[in-house]
C-alpha cells in the first residue's frame, strides 16, 4: 500500500501553467482548485481546463491529483464531478463540511461514474474541509464516525470567521490564536475518531520557511500527518516539519525490535521506561509516517 500523502498544494484550476510547473514540484498532491481560488466568470474555464489537465496525466504515482469541487452549490458539483476523467483522480476535496451525510449525493455519483470509467468502487476518496462553518464545530460525534469515501479532514480559519462575523485581520491576536487552536483540535480529534487522516491547515504566509517548519512540526507532535499548502515554497518547510527526527525514529525502531523480539509480552522497558501497547501503536505511526510517499 502506498504511503498518504504529507504535502497537498492548492493550484487555480484555471491556470493551465501553474498546474504544470506544480505537477513537476516537491508536492505529494495537488489540489486543482474549482472553488475559492477561481472567479464566478471563470469556473466553466477552469472545469475545462482542469479536465483537460487530468486527461494529458492519466493515472499517475506522484503527484497525486485531487479536485475541489464547488460544494456549497451541489447541482453544479455534480456536474463537474460527471466531466472529470476519473482515471487521474486520487480524491476530491469537499469543502464546508458539516455534517457527513451531506457526501451522499457526491458519493452516489462516484459510484456511478466509477463505473462508467471501468475503475473499481471506492478508488476515488473524498477530502473533507471541517470548521468551515460554526455548525460543524458544533457536530463532532457525526463528523466522526466518518464516511466510506473519507481519506481525510482538514481545516480552515477564513470561512469560519467570515461565518462567526469575525474580521481576520492579519497579525497575530489572541482571539484569532484561540479560534485557531480550538478548529485545529476539532479536525484532529474527528479525523482520529473517524480512522482517517489528519491534515493541518494552510499558513498563508509562504515567505517564512523556519516558522512553517517550526509550526508543521508542532502539529506533527499533536497528530497531524500532513498539511496543505498555497505555494510551491511551502512544500519543502513542510515535509521538514512532518519528519521525526533522528532521535524519535531511534526510539520507534528500538520499540519496534523489542516488542518483535517479545511478541507474549504487553509491556517491557526501555532505557528505565516502561513501553507498552500504546507506545508501540506510536512507534508503528512514526515509521510509518516517515516513509516519503
Amino acid at each position: 500500500m502506498s504511503c498518504a500523502p504529507r504535502s497537498y498544494l492548492f493550484v487555480p484550476g484555471d491556470a493551465p501553467d501553474k498546474m504544470a510547473k506544480a505537477a513537476a514540484g516537491a508536492a505529494d498532491a495537488l489540489i486543482l482548485d474549482l472553488e475559492d481560488s477561481v472567479a464566478p466568470g471563470r469556473k466553466d474555464a477552469a472545469l475545462e481546463a482542469v479536465c483537460a489537465f487530468l486527461a494529458a496525466a492519466r493515472a499517475q504515482a506522484r503527484p497525486r491529483l485531487y479536485v475541489r469541487l464547488n460544494g456549497t452549490d451541489p447541482d453544479r458539483a455534480l456536474r463537474e464531478l460527471a466531466a472529470l476523467p476519473l482515471q487521474s483522480v486520487a480524491g476530491l476535496v469537499w469543502p464546508k463540511l458539516s455534517r457527513v451525510r451531506e457526501l451522499d449525493p457526491i458519493a452516489y455519483g462516484l459510484d456511478a461514474l466509477e463505473a462508467r470509467d471501468g475503475l473499481p468502487k471506492g478508488s476515488v476518496g473524498i477530502v473533507g474541509i471541517v470548521t468551515e462553518t460554526a455548525a460543524s464545530l458544533l457536530n463532532g460525534a457525526d463528523l466522526g464516525r466518518g464516511h466510506p469515501r473519507l481519506q481525510g479532514y482538514t481545516w480552515g480559519m477564513e470561512d469560519l470567521s467570515a461565518d462567526i462575523g469575525r474580521a481576520p485581520l492579519p497579525g497575530a491576536s489572541d482571539a484569532g490564536a484561540a479560534l485557531a487552536e480550538h478548529a485545529r483540535l476539532f479536525c484532529l480529534l474527528v479525523a482520529r475518531a473517524a480512522g482517517i487522516d489528519a491534515i493541518d491547515a494552510v499558513d498563508p504566509d509562504f515567505r517564512t520557511p523556519e516558522r512553517l517548519a517550526s509550526e508543521t512540526a508542532r502539529g506533527r507532535d499533536l497528530g497531524f500527518s500532513a498539511r496543505m499548502a498555497i505555494h510551491p515554497a511551502q512544500i519543502a518547510p513542510i515535509h521538514q516539519g512532518l519528519a521525526p527526527d533522528a532521535a524519535t525514529l531511534s526510539w520507534a525502531r528500538r520499540v519496534m525490535e523489542l516488542a518483535a523480539a517479545h511478541p507474549d509480552l504487553s509491556a517491557f522497558q526501555l532505557d528505565g521506561r516502561m513501553v507498552d501497547r500504546p507506545h508501540i501503536r506510536t512507534a508503528a505511526l512514526i515509521l510509518e509516517r516517515s516513509r516519503v510517499p
